[in-house]
């Protein structure tokens, strides 16, 4: 007789566990942690790829928005820093223009312009009082689009400026617009009628008729900063502070902007030591400041204190040290060794986020 083979060698007996282990638990946790932060480290890189492009395009979409400008009117539109400039552009461009029309924005003019623009008051106080508006105030005034009145350019239907009797607000129903700047990132005010960037970033007198635009990024709620336009016919303008764009308490704010160098020296230059080079010397500048805010000039403080250095760049982070006499500035005799910050920013690394129409990346830099 046969025995079962289960006989010969024992039955099988299965175990089953109930559940997992302390030990397997934690493991399971620590992987899926990890797993979970590299997706997170994936989105958010994907967003702010995402959010650069954004800024990238909007600029360069501005820059076409200039060109275009420039083939109308057969020149670059000012940014604000001279009057004879931004007088003789409006008159080349406006043959027919009334002078009522400069009147409103001739700063000699305070009892007329006194609510069209505010950056020359009349106490006095204002120590950007000498230039017609600032350069942020200035890519939206020019970009906006005029009135096809060829008297009344500024004034007349779908102009900057509409009348309510006797005064003037701003007309957000402009036509013949080179750049669609949407409302919502204009500093107006709740009716629409007057900019709140003079409050918002002590650029002025409160409340006048010019807004600035905030770009792609932090939003005016979130603190953004407007996109700024530097007009090449005033990159070395000396007196006062007219090439600046200063956000916020002019005496103490540790950021500004200012017109960026190049990375190469102007050879025309008759001198032995040539001057460094200005970023697109012959036609314009246009700035976003990123998401940090920051556009990485050096403080109005030590500005204002009649400091020889300024601590201005190139986009490879040269600090470049000022003629006083001639307002030239001329590489250090050792160039930095490290990507350029300044000091009195701390850790940060203004510029690094920067987005420009000057420079062939998304970026000026990485940071390290």
């Amino acid at each position: 007789m046969t025995r079962p083979m289960h006989q010969y060698f024992g039955a099988g007996k299965r175990t089953f566990r109930q559940g997992f282990t302390l030990v397997e638990l934690l493991i399971v946790i620590a992987i899926l942690g990890i797993l979970v932060g590299l997706l997170s480290w994936g989105v958010n890189a994907a967003r702010i790829s995402i959010l650069k492009r954004a800024q990238t395009a909007e600029i360069a979409s501005i820059a076409s928005a200039v060109e275009a400008y420039r083939t109308k009117y057969g020149d670059y539109p000012p940014d604000g820093s001279s009057w004879p400039v931004v007088e003789a552009h409006l008159r080349k461009a406006f043959p027919n223009i009334l002078i009522t029309e400069l009147n409103m924005l001739n700063p000699a003019n305070f009892a007329v312009n006194a609510y069209v623009r505010n950056d020359n008051d009349l106490t006095g106080s204002h120590p950007l009082g000498g230039r017609v508006f600032d350069s942020a105030e200035a890519l939206v005034f020019f970009l906006g689009g005029f009135s096809n009145d060829p008297q009344r350019p500024l004034t007349g239907p779908g102009g900057p400026f509409r009348a309510v009797g006797s005064a003037f607000v701003y007309n957000t129903q402009r036509e013949n617009s080179f750049f669609e700047f949407k409302t919502n990132r204009l500093t107006l005010s709740s009716d629409g009628t007057t900019s709140t960037d003079e409050t918002l970033y002590n650029e002025g007198v409160a409340n006048d008729l010019l807004p600035v635009y905030i770009g792609n990024g932090p939003t005016i709620q979130q603190g953004g900063v407007p996109i700024v336009y530097f007009d090449s016919r005033t990159y070395t303008m000396t007196g006062g502070y007219y090439n600046f764009y200063i956000p916020g308490l002019v005496a103490s704010s540790a950021n500004c902007a200012r017109p960026f160098l190049a990375n190469d020296v102007n050879s025309a230059f008759a001198g032995a030591v040539k001057p460094q080079r200005y970023a697109n010397d012959k036609t314009f500048q246009i700035l976003n400041a990123g998401y940090d805010k920051l556009y990485g000039c050096q403080s109005v403080a030590s500005v204002i204190s009649n400091n020889a250095l300024y601590l201005f760049t190139c986009p490879g982070g040269v600090a470049c040290p000022r003629d006083t006499t001639t307002g030239l500035f001329f590489a250090p005799a050792v160039p930095s060794a490290i990507k350029y910050y300044l000091p009195e920013f701390g850790a940060l690394r203004p510029g690094d986020d920067n987005i420009s129409n000057f420079i062939d990346g998304p970026t000026f830099a990485e940071s390290p």
